[in-house]
This record gives C-alpha cells, structure tokens and sequence, in this order.
C-alpha cells in the first residue's frame, strides 16, 4: 500500500535524498566547491515542476520516494538522471538532444477496445500496426543508449498487446524504468504480475469521472469503469505506482468535481491525479473543446491548494502540465519530453502533431533540435 508522507516524516524523507543527491554529484564531479551551482541547478528544475517553492508531500511505494508519477523513485539510480541533465545544462556540458530527455512516450498500437470521446488517436484506432516487436526493441535500445530514464508506453490501448509489452522489457536492462497509460483493458492481476516482473514500475489507469454513468458514456464502453477500478487494485496490490489521468472538460472543470474526484482517487488508493486538459486533436478535432479563462483559473487554482495546504495533505498528489506550461513553457516539443507515434514518427506531443522523421533514422538530432526551435504548436481555441 502507498504511503502519503507529510510533516516530520516528509521532511525526514527528503533531506535523506537530498543527501544522497549531494553525495552522487560529488562522486560525478569530484569537487565541493561545485555543490553551490548544482543546488541551484536542482532547484530551478524543482521549482518548474512544483506549484510552491516547498514540497508538501511525497509518495512512498515499494520502499522508494516519489515526488510525483513523471519521475523516478528514490533509491535508485535512475533518480538521478534528470537532475543530471538539468545539471549539466549548468555546466554546458555536451548532451545531445535525444539524451536531453527525461521521458519518452512511446504509442505501442492502434488497437483499442473503445473510442473514447477525447481520444487524440481517434483517428488512427484499430487501423494495421506498422511497427513490429522487433522495431519496439530497437526504439527501447536507442532509448536507453540515450539515457532516457522514464519510458511510457500508450496506444490504442497497450494492454492489448500484453505479450509483446513483456518481451519488450525484457529486452532492456535496468537503465530504464516503464509505465503504462491504460484504459484499464485486461489489467488482470496476472498481466500485471507479469510485467511488473519484467520491469514495470508504475501504471497510469484513465479514469474520467468519478460517477460511474458519467466515466462509461465518455469510454463509450459499458465495461470501462469496472476495468478501471480492477486495473487499481491489481496495481494497488502489486505495489505499482497507480496515477489516475482524468481529462477535465468544460462540464467537469468545477470547483465540485475536482474535489470530488480527488477524494474519489484517494478512496481507491491512487497515489497520484494527472489532469489533461482537453484539445482540438483526433476525436476533438475542429471543436471548441479548451476551458475558458474562467475554468482555468478555477483548474490552477484547485492544483495549487491540493498540493500545499495542511488540509489536503493526506490526498493524492495532483499533477497538471498545463499549469507550468503557463507559467514556464512546454515541457514537450524534446525540452523535456517527446512522444513517438503508432508508426514510430517522433511529435512534440500527443496533441501537438509537428511530425517528424521516423525515431529509427539517423535525423534524430536535426529533428529534435527544429522542433525544439518551433517550440509547443498547440492552438487554443
């Protein structure tokens, strides 16, 4: 069972990894008087993933701490990787712009057993697969040759494909840690024993409302929220990282629902909420789908107060790109993250389709560094 620490045990928690951080740079650069510009590094990285300047609460699973979903667990090595990077961005050390980033989400298929009404690969569903399991491999390899610490892996549905997800962590090593973002769609107890044996660490189950009717007309899927809830406690009982991804439209944006569904998240033991808003991509495409100025401010307002005040404390930790790419930027478009396609084309992100060349060419870096140039292409309605 995740453990919410707050307090003197939060407290506690973090300055042991904080040790531990200062111990590991030491060991890389083997010199203290360093320690003073890399602090600063890590900081800034921390500050532009955080609403507040102090972190209020962490997750404790399986004997490691997470800080949210979008990061790896502490103790193990694959921690440090991002703040590595921030790091060495500090001392203008010579990363490319694959090995840059600190996740990567991969579209394993476009099968899905429903059509969900947001869906951003709506129109590609359940067309032929082009990439093969081979293909997969060779993406997971050039991945971690990159040092890609986080890989997510998305679709169609990816639990779809349970098998060909085990041979793919099991063809790499320990470089990497994988999630999946599932609909919860064949989230056996036995699927995810298997794939947490061959490497999966964290599960994110979308999960649209907190009224059952409400969730299942938007899956257009009678069978959605009983899958959903299944997948969590699976997870739950398999010591997963379990983050609930809700996309919060015009009619959900309310001050009601979002404490509603927080609560709701909390009974069914998730340890994170991540919200999407919406956008004008794949079923979406050409309405007026994005929140209001009014609905936005009501959205930020929500995330800033669950995750630094005392009373919400015990709740799950609510994560929401939207809110620093208002306030620092994109994360996406290869600053921090990219998202490779059904047939293997890298993007800026789901929703923002600057395709470019295929993640097995040789035109990585060139492509990556354009579309870092042209930045987040996402147009608000």
């Amino acid at each position: 069972m995740a453990i919410i620490l707050k307090g003197y045990k939060k407290d506690w928690a973090l300055l042991r990894i904080w040790t531990d951080v200062a111990v590991h740079f030491l060991k890389r650069y083997r010199n203290p008087l360093l320690l003073g510009k890399i602090r600063r590094s890590i900081l800034e990285f921390r500050d532009s993933t955080t609403p507040s300047k102090k972190i209020t609460k962490i997750v404790k699973i399986d004997g490691k701490y997470f800080l949210n979903s979008n990061m790896n667990g502490w103790p193990d090595p694959t921690f440090f990787r991002p703040l590595e990077i921030e790091v060495s961005k500090g001392f203008k050390e010579p990363l490319n712009n694959l090995e840059r980033l600190k996740i990567v989400q991969v579209a394993l298929t476009k099968k899905c057993p429903l059509n969900c009404e947001h869906c951003y690969e709506g129109h590609e569903l359940n067309k032929k697969d082009t990439l093969t399991l081979d293909d997969h491999k060779k993406i997971v390899k050039k991945l971690q040759d990159a040092g890609v610490a986080l890989i997510q892996y998305a679709g169609g549905e990816p639990m779809t494909k349970v098998d060909q997800l085990v041979e793919i962590f099991h063809s790499a090593d320990q470089r990497s840690k994988f999630h999946v973002f599932t609909s919860g769609f064949n989230c056996t107890y036995e699927n995810l024993l298997r794939l947490k044996e061959a490497g999966l660490s964290g599960i994110s189950i979308s999960i649209d409302h907190y009224l059952e009717d409400k969730h299942k007309a938007f899956r257009r899927n009678e069978k959605s929220y009983n899958w959903a809830l299944e997948a969590a406690r699976n997870a739950i009982n398999l010591k997963l990282v379990v983050t609930f991804t809700v996309c919060v439209t015009k009619e959900f944006c309310t001050e009601e629902h979002l404490w509603n569904y927080l609560n709701f998240a909390k009974t069914q033991g998730a340890s994170f909420v991540q919200i999407a808003e919406p956008r004008a991509v794949g079923n979406y495409e050409n309405q007026n789908v994005s929140l209001t100025s009014e609905q936005i401010k009501v959205l930020d307002e929500f995330f800033i107060e669950a995750n630094t005040k005392k009373d919400h404390a015990s709740l799950p930790i609510v994560l929401n790109a939207g809110y620093h790419q208002r306030k620092r930027g994109c994360f996406g478009a290869a600053e921090h993250y990219l998202y490779i396609d059904t047939d293997g084309y890298v993007n800026s992100c789901p929703f923002c389709r600057n395709k470019k060349n295929h993640i097995l060419s040789d035109s990585n870096e060139s492509d990556l560094l354009e579309m870092r140039i042209e930045g987040c292409g996402i147009k608000q309605n």
